[in-house]
């Protein structure tokens, strides 16, 4: 019988049966412990998130889901005419009433205009204006202008109808107080008539607010509970779960909890307390993401209020978000499901010099402390970790940093790797710098699999956690984007302004998983990573360091420098690799001896025979076979491209700070693969061959790589393993002939496979 999970979940599964075997519990609690997370609170097993975001759950985003577009409040609303036709009346177009109107009472001719005052500054992206019933009534042609004091006006849009209502999506979002339309064309036996005018926005607070005019906060939040009931259920989260992931970031809108008026919501947090019960009961943690903060944290649309940006200087949004997350602390602050808080996803000050992030975080950070000791805080480095503070200047303790990791030069790859090779160091850099944890809570790196997976690689070496945005998402882009591991549901999004609300609640019910695509490359590209063991130092191992000058470093042997200029590796540029205590490893030399930093003072000499301050390193795995060894006195050691003797001096991880490495001559040294006579027959160094459904492979190391590619030499297959005996799940490929090839401790090996 043919195996129906994915092999990667299953050997997860196999290996570290504890994982999803119940609830989680007590001994399941998260802290941080230097820059890794650990369960037991702080003191357990090394625990590396890996997941994805509930993206357009409980905070909404338009062209994710089918959000629909928020009409704005009419009610402070004034309009004037050039001209009134009696018996209508210009507030008739604020009615919701089609049967009424405004009319000019005078044929179409240019510079007719119609002025709507709103009252004071508002935000929308769409206007409309309906002749409804009164056939042949429409603008035959317009001009939208906008003004912030009705006397010097931007133009905004210009154009010809053909129909009598007119729905125009505008070019821009604009912040203005009034709104002007000019007759731009004629029409002789024709009146020109508004039976309604509409202003819209398609952001979070837009579509909430314009639900709560039309049905009450009560039954708007009920119909918003049937779309989030019906966006992400148990069986998405079995999806997400059988990927082999630990964790979902749960992106919500403040609104999804609090009141305009700052109170806390009756049913506020019925979707929170599902989410984190559902993921418990797998096995799962839940990152608490408030993915938009009262008065707007950074004017994204994205972030749920487009434009504006208040928080900074707003007091009362300042507040209602410090209530918000202390009503969260006093929920959560012992549920072991709960991996962290996100406090405010990519804030971005309206004024950094007078109104720094860090300061703001040091509030929210305060105030949930003096509530809940015990959970991971999570800090938004956005759009970058020079925006923050590291820990240390407010004292902060179990903290994690998170990065947002983005190039839009979507097609080019050159682009995109560098990129990569860019933010992984920065990583490493202030993850060990500051002594933190580091969360990459989204990213997307476009129709490049091969990228997707050296940037997952360089996460998981170095034990970095990880979220990619989204889950699922309505659309799908060409040329391909990967923004979800579901997409694909053309269904229509309802029309908040119009539809009933059983007809709202109908549209919604539309968008099921099960009414779009699985995006299979995407899940097959990030699955083999979600299930790697935590990364160590290879203690025990023998190896060599190869610096960006393409030579090995050498200890020239006793007590002469160590230097970046061998061609070859014999002797003196092998390192024994030894267990130094606290996270340590020591280097020793073929001279038996220990490598020292000199702590900095001078050339870097391998002759002390014990391993002290000065002997010991961290060894910091960059991915890819790359690392950077930091000394004892918080520097990193540096090839000095070979120029002069190696040393320990350099405060950040750059190109002459990071080395390749791989396994030298050692007698002690395990072999790649090393068959057993009872499991191969005849040496055989994968069996059964040819295979059906799994084929097995016995390793005797720690991680190692599987790539198999078929005859016209494709990569069908990548998977990253982390134990020494695996069974490896085949039966999604076609029969035929394959190449195995499998990588680790600097070794490969290529087999020739038969699938049947």
């Amino acid at each position: 019988m043919k195996l129906k999970i994915l092999s990667a979940v299953l050997l997860y599964l196999i290996f570290n049966s504890s994982a999803f075997s119940q609830a989680l519990t007590s001994a399941d609690f998260l802290k941080t412990n230097g820059t890794v997370i650990r369960k037991n609170n702080g003191t357990g097993a090394i625990v590396n998130l890996r997941g994805t975001n509930l993206g357009s759950w409980l905070s909404m985003e338009y062209w994710m889901g089918p959000l629909g577009t928020g009409s704005l409040n009419r009610s402070q609303w004034t309009a004037t005419a050039f001209s009134t036709y009696a018996g209508t009346n210009v507030q008739n177009v604020f009615d919701r009433n089609l049967t009424t109107r405004w009319s000019s009472g005078q044929a179409q001719a240019p510079d007719q205009y119609f002025t709507v005052d709103l009252g004071k500054k508002s935000i929308f992206n769409r206007i409309s204006f309906e002749a409804a019933g009164f056939t042949g009534d429409y603008a035959r042609g317009y001009k939208i202008e906008v003004s912030d004091d009705s006397i010097s006006w931007e133009t905004a849009v210009s154009g010809t109808a053909t129909t009598e209502n007119v729905f125009l999506q505008l070019p821009n979002i604009y912040y203005k107080r009034y709104v002007k339309i000019t007759q731009t064309g004629t029409a002789s036996a024709n009146y020109w008539s508004i039976a309604e005018f509409n202003l819209y926005m398609e952001d979070d607070i837009a579509v909430r607010n314009s639900l709560y005019d039309r049905f009450g906060v009560a039954a708007a939040d009920t119909l918003l509970d049937g779309f989030q009931n019906t966006w992400i259920t148990t069986t998405d989260l079995n999806n997400i779960k059988n990927m082999g992931m630990n964790m979902v970031r749960v992106p919500f809108y403040w609104m999804e909890v609090m009141n305009n008026d700052g109170t806390i919501k009756t049913n506020g947090f019925t979707q929170l307390d599902w989410v984190i019960a559902q993921c418990s009961s797998r096995g799962m943690y839940v990152i608490l993401d408030l993915h938009g903060a009262p008065g707007g944290i950074n004017g994204f649309i994205t972030s749920g209020q487009a434009y504006i940006n208040n928080y900074w200087t707003d007091a009362t949004s300042q507040q209602m978000t410090i209530n918000l997350w202390k009503a969260l602390a006093n929920r959560y602050k012992t549920n072991p499901a709960v991996a962290a808080y996100d406090l405010l996803n990519e804030p971005l000050s309206s004024n950094q010099t007078l109104y720094p992030i860090s300061q703001f975080y040091n509030t929210l950070y305060q105030q949930i402390r003096a509530i809940d000791a015990n959970h991971i805080i999570s800090i938004g480095a956005f759009p970058g970790f020079s925006f923050v503070e590291p820990p240390s200047t407010y004292g902060w303790t179990n903290v994690l940093y998170q990065v947002h990791n983005y190039n839009e030069d979507k097609t080019n790859y050159n682009s995109q790797s560098g990129f990569i090779d860019a933010i992984l160091l920065d990583i490493a850099n202030h993850q060990n710098n500051w002594n933190v944890p580091v969360l990459a809570g989204e990213f997307n790196f476009w129709n490049f699999p091969d990228l997707w997976q050296k940037y997952l690689r360089g996460l998981n070496a170095l034990n970095a956690s990880w979220s990619n945005w989204a889950y699922k998402v309505k659309r799908v882009d060409s040329p391909v984007e990967n923004w979800g591991y579901y997409q694909g549901n053309t269904n229509p999004a309802p029309d908040i302004h119009y539809d009933s609300s059983s007809v709202i609640q109908s549209k919604w019910s539309m968008f099921g998983t099960s009414s779009f695509t699985a995006n299979t490359t995407l899940i097959n590209t990030v699955t083999p990573y979600t299930t790697v063991v935590p990364s160590v130092p290879p203690i025990g191992r023998t190896i060599w360091l190869k610096g960006n000058n393409d030579k090995y470093v050498s200890t020239e042997g006793n007590s002469n420098p160590m230097t970046c200029t061998r061609s070859t590796y014999a002797g003196w540029e092998l390192f024994q690799v030894v267990d130094a205590g606290a996270g340590k490893i020591a280097l020793k030399g073929s001279n038996n001896l220990y490598v020292s930093s000199e702590n900095g003072t001078s050339s870097m000499i391998c002759n002390k025979t014990t391993i002290g301050a000065s002997e010991s390193f961290t060894f910091i795995n960059v991915g890819d076979w790359k690392v950077a060894l930091k000394g004892n006195n918080g520097k990193y050691v540096c090839s000095m491209n070979g120029t002069s003797p190696v040393i320990c001096d350099k405060a950040e991880i750059a190109v002459w700070e990071s080395f390749t490495w791989g396994d030298g001559t050692s007698t002690a040294k395990k072999s790649l693969v090393q068959p057993q006579e009872e499991d191969i027959d005849q040496g055989n160094l994968i069996y059964p061959n040819p295979a059906s459904n799994t084929f097995h492979i016995k390793a005797e190391i720690n991680q190692y790589a599987i790539k198999i590619y078929n005859n016209a030499g494709t990569l069908v297959k990548n998977i990253e393993k982390s134990s020494d005996a695996e069974d490896i799940n085949v039966e999604n490929l076609p029969a035929g002939v394959y190449c195995v090839k499998i990588e680790g401790e600097g070794k490969v090996v290529n087999k020739k496979l038969m699938i049947k």
